[in-house]
């Protein structure tokens, strides 16, 4: 059921995406006709041949050439860019795949001056398909993961739907045809989430294309002949050269062979007709398999003639451009290189002059800062020798004022030492004098002490314990002669007081 309610919705959507592509080229066409803005003129231009790029891409190749002189002439490199890019849109649907490599090539670098990531994603793409066109599925799948790589950081889920397709036709390549069929599922359901009616269309053809090397072969007649009415209607030649063949290969599995020559005739007169020659080759070659395994020799001679034909003439073709693609990719590998010398010499140049002008600013600065430098130096300088000189002056005037103090106290000192020395020599007469009259005062009063002293002594000795008639005597002696003693050292000692003042 989920397969059938798929099949369903493809058809549904892409039904509506032919109508919106009819409507989106007279909107392209009408505006390259009547609009005076040449930037908008040339984005119309290179719109309409992308949208040209599978049902017409020689008149897609026209309009980019158109588009790119315009826009070189106003010098708008997006709009060259994009217009080189889809040319190599264009060869890529006439299988001329290593003059699209070149494109890409050139697009390439213009976009990566730019820094136009998004641009340098869809270029990627289209490199990554060229090689997988070309049989080299390992730089194919490189080039889809630098493009899946660069969706992913832009956040363009639009785009991861296309990679998911791509991918899945890698592993198709391969023959991992379970996980291609996971692949292509997962764009299908994207695109058709996103409305994004384009990569379903794609997305459809895979699907019924592995279905038939799985040979589910009413999953891929489903899937085949839903993109046979789209593809007529979409105008997509190349995919309907190859649903053609494919349908023809299954109706030969199950022996119809009427039904096989019909469809293989329709893809090689389709693909002849459109000058895909790949296809052309392929429809050729299966049809004379076919008349031989119906034994009709004489047509299968023929189509083994053209077939052989168009081997060799690719083949020639294919040497021819690998050759050709050589020179020019080696042309332009040395162009760039000769550009990256000419830009580094420019770069050198300019960071020459960039260098002279820094140090001829530095050298200025430098010299600024040393004259301030200098000058805050003298005047700081100048500052402390001022200050020092205001502090020596007070200095010498503290000198001279404590110098005249000095002498002040000098000469006092000097009146004190005189005026001392004399009072010192009159005090020592004095005191000798003093001391004289105490001596002799002492010496003639000492026999005042010495008798009342003498009294005491002598009573002491009379005493004599139990005499009781002379204790009375004795007590009464005795304090007198101490009254006397003591009468005698009062006057003795305020003689000498007054022998002090």
């Amino acid at each position: 059921m989920l397969k059938i309610r798929i099949f369903i919705a493809s058809v549904l959507c892409v039904y509506a995406a032919i109508l919106f592509a009819q409507d989106e080229i007279k909107k392209h066409i009408d505006i390259i006709k009547t609009s005076t803005d040449m930037i908008r003129k040339v984005e119309a231009m290179n719109e309409l041949s992308y949208a040209l790029r599978n049902s017409n891409p020689d008149s897609s190749i026209l309009l980019s050439n158109q588009a790119e002189q315009l826009a070189r002439s106003m010098k708008h490199p997006l709009g060259e860019a994009n217009a080189i890019m889809n040319r190599g849109i264009g060869h890529t649907s006439l299988g001329e795949y290593y003059t699209a490599l070149q494109e890409f090539l050139v697009a390439l670098s213009i976009y990566e001056r730019l820094n136009e990531t998004n641009s340098q994603a869809k270029i990627y793409n289209n490199i990554g398909r060229v090689y997988n066109f070309i049989g080299d599925t390992s730089l194919a799948l490189s080039y889809y993961e630098k493009s899946a790589t660069l969706y992913e950081k832009l956040n363009n889920k639009a785009r991861q739907g296309v990679m998911l397709n791509n991918i899945g036709f890698i592993y198709k390549q391969k023959q991992d045809y379970n996980r291609a069929l996971e692949y292509f599922r997962r764009s299908l359901n994207r695109a058709m989430s996103l409305n994004i009616l384009d990569n379903a269309f794609y997305a459809t053809y895979n699907i019924g294309s592995t279905y038939m090397h799985l040979d589910e072969l009413d999953s891929a007649f489903r899937y085949l002949n839903l993109t046979i009415n789209l593809a007529e209607k979409y105008r997509d030649q190349y995919v309907l050269s190859l649903t053609y063949i494919d349908l023809g290969q299954m109706y030969r599995k199950q022996d119809q062979l009427l039904k096989a020559e019909l469809y293989f005739k329709k893809a090689y007169n389709l693909s002849n007709g459109a000058g895909l020659r790949a296809e052309t080759r392929e429809a050729a070659k299966n049809l004379a398999e076919l008349y031989d395994q119906s034994q009709n020799f004489k047509e299968a001679l023929v189509y083994f003639k053209k077939y052989k034909a168009l081997n060799d003439s690719l083949i020639n073709i294919d040497v021819t451009r690998r050759i050709a693609f050589k020179e020019a990719q080696d042309a332009f590998e040395q162009q760039r290189k000769e550009e990256e010398i000419e830009r580094r010499k420019i770069e050198l140049e300019n960071e020459k002059q960039l260098a002279n002008a820094i140090w001829m600013r530095n050298t200025s600065l430098a010299g600024l800062v040393c004259m301030l430098l200098i000058s805050y130096l003298l005047y700081k300088n100048f500052s402390r020798k001022r200050r020092a000189n205001e502090e020596l002056k007070k200095l010498n005037s503290q000198i001279q004022s404590q110098a005249k103090e000095l002498r002040r106290a000098n000469d006092e000192i000097s009146q004190m030492n005189s005026n001392l020395e004399s009072m010192v020599q009159q005090r020592t007469v004095e005191l000798e004098k003093k001391n004289q009259q105490l001596k002799d005062y002492l010496s003639s009063n000492s026999h005042i002490v010495r008798a009342p002293l003498a009294r005491i002594l002598g009573l002491v000795d009379l005493y004599e314990p139990g005499d009781a008639q002379n204790l009375d005597f004795i007590n009464e002696s005795l304090h007198l002669s101490a009254k006397e003693l003591d009468d005698a050292l009062r006057e003795i000692n305020e003689k000498l007081s007054d022998n002090k003042g």
